[in-house]
């Protein structure tokens, strides 16, 4: 396959038989709008190729916005002796048209340079890796080199899981939330994330759980707690103190985060119970569907207090939340599998979720806490399976319960291929159990993270501090610790046992 280290692969590839040896001097110019994109440009031929950046070099590399010129977020790529040129219709599509021309200049052969020309496009729009702050640790520094790498692979979307039973990551101001816990980022460090992560073309999606998996808030406030969750967790109440609490919770959040932003409600694997205070007449004014619109509405007021447009996503659990017929185009929907022998049963999902007429829809993807080397398996047949839903947003690449992105690196690098171009052509024909696809692929991933270091191995290390999973330290004299007392807390009422597992 031609320019086979090119990751995400592109849709149209044309090369020409004439070859070139690199330039060892460019220049860059800019058109109207494209100064941002040039001056990170220049910096990466510098930092990472090793060229000098001259006004006078006879290598130019053009770079121009033209309206229409590409899809959203796509580009045009030409690259030949006589210089490059890379076009696009928006800044994000420059600059992902920047990478690729930055991957072959710095992964290709210096003394074989390709003539070629590239016409590419995201197929879906949004492509998200989620990380989690609800059972495992990530400092701001280290949030902030993963925007860079997603970046670099064509990723427009930082899913941000901020608290789970066994810990909360997010410190609050006024309320108690995350004081608790020692290695929890605060609200300032989010809004400095979320402006970071723009200069990227990153957005940046918070995640509160509101309804299971609340044992980490539970513990500031036991009064609200419900019943148990699956997986040894728990479960909110329902009730009217339950819906104060959280516009509370969003009215600090929602003010840090963008203009037009996404937040998600999780409402996963929880066990119905009302609170309670709340009579036995009127549990029926209580219901999974009312839940959902409760949140959606409370979302939209706090939006509208704080100049906020949001967005509001939820899981569908295993057996998926009911949506109010109100909101059935306004709210995403996230079914989830991580698991690539269980094929049958994503694209069962994707037949009951994809399709006109239905909800906005996300992909649940990437690897379970259980795939410790990391995999993109279930990522290619869930983005494979999608093409041509007219209702599908995008896919998740998740990374849940632990901190150790070095490991499992090939599950974001292979997940971001098919997030961006599934239909492109399979590295490698597939054995029973992919050996030879994963293989070639860490081949390739080995030699980018040596290229572009925002992947370096050592420096994710580094940022990243101590291994934690499932809220309890790995290794070294802290192992086995929990990193905050929440990792061991539990609740227990005598209205445990009442209502019905939903999923």
């Amino acid at each position: 396959m031609a320019l086979e280290f090119l990751v995400p692969y592109p849709r149209k590839l044309t090369l020409r038989k004439t070859t070139f040896a690199r330039p060892k001097r460019m220049r860059v110019n800019a058109g109207d709008g494209c100064g941002a994109v040039a001056k990170s440009l220049a910096s990466d031929l510098r930092g990472l190729a090793g060229l000098t950046v001259s006004r006078a070099a006879p290598f130019a590399i053009e770079l121009r916005l033209k309206e229409r010129s590409a899809r959203r977020e796509g580009y045009r790529l030409a690259l030949g002796q006589g210089g490059a040129e890379v076009t696009a219709a928006d800044e994000p599509g420059l600059f992902y048209g920047v990478q690729t021309l930055l991957q072959i200049l710095v992964l290709g052969d210096p003394a074989a340079l390709p003539t070629v020309r590239i016409i590419d496009w995201p197929e879906y729009r949004t492509r998200s890796f989620m990380v989690d702050l609800g059972r495992s640790i990530f400092q701001p520094v280290l949030l902030r080199r993963i925007v860079r790498i997603l970046a670099r692979l064509k990723m427009n979307t930082l899913h941000l899981h901020l608290n789970d039973d066994e810990l909360n990551g997010l410190r609050f101001d006024r309320l108690p939330l995350g004081t608790e816990n020692p290695e929890a980022i605060t609200l300032a460090d989010l809004a400095d994330l979320v402006r970071y992560a723009r200069r990227f073309h990153v957005t940046v999606l918070p995640e509160i759980e509101c309804w299971g998996h609340a044992a980490s808030f539970l513990y500031h406030f036991p009064e609200l707690h419900g019943g148990p969750g699956m997986w040894g967790g728990m479960s909110f109440g329902i009730g009217e103190p339950l819906f104060d609490f959280f516009e509370a919770v969003f009215d600090e959040l929602v003010p840090v985060l963008e203009t037009d932003c996404p937040v998600h409600v999780g409402l996963d694997e929880a066990t119905w119970a009302t609170l309670p205070g709340v009579p036995k007449s009127k549990r029926r004014d209580y219901t999974p569907t009312k839940l959902v619109e409760r949140l959606y509405d409370l979302l939209e007021r706090v939006g509208d207090r704080h100049g906020r447009q949001i967005t509001m996503h939820l899981w569908a659990d295993h057996g998926g939340r009911p949506i109010p017929a109100r909101l059935r185009r306004r709210v995403v929907v996230e079914p989830w599998m991580y698991w690539e022998f269980r094929e049958r049963d994503i694209r069962a999902k994707l037949r009951r979720w994809g399709g006109r007429g239905k909800p906005r829809l996300m992909m649940g993807a990437g690897m379970s806490s259980g795939h410790f080397g990391g995999h993109f398996g279930a990522t290619r047949v869930w983005c494979q399976g999608a093409v041509g839903l007219p209702n599908v947003e995008g896919v998740t690449v998740c990374l849940w319960e632990d901190n150790d992105l070095p490991e499992k690196m090939i599950g974001l690098y292979g997940g971001a291929d098919y997030a961006w171009s599934p239909e492109s052509p399979e590295r490698e024909a597939k054995d029973v159990v992919n050996e030879m696809l994963h293989m070639r692929l860490g081949v390739r991933m080995r030699k980018w993270q040596a290229a572009f270091k925002d992947a370096d191995d050592a420096s994710i290390r580094a940022d990243r501090g101590p291994h934690v999973y499932r809220g309890l330290y790995c290794w070294g004299d802290r192992a086995g610790q929990p990193v905050a007392p929440t990792v061991l807390f539990k609740v227990c009422s005598e209205d445990d046992t009442e209502g019905a597992m939903l999923g």
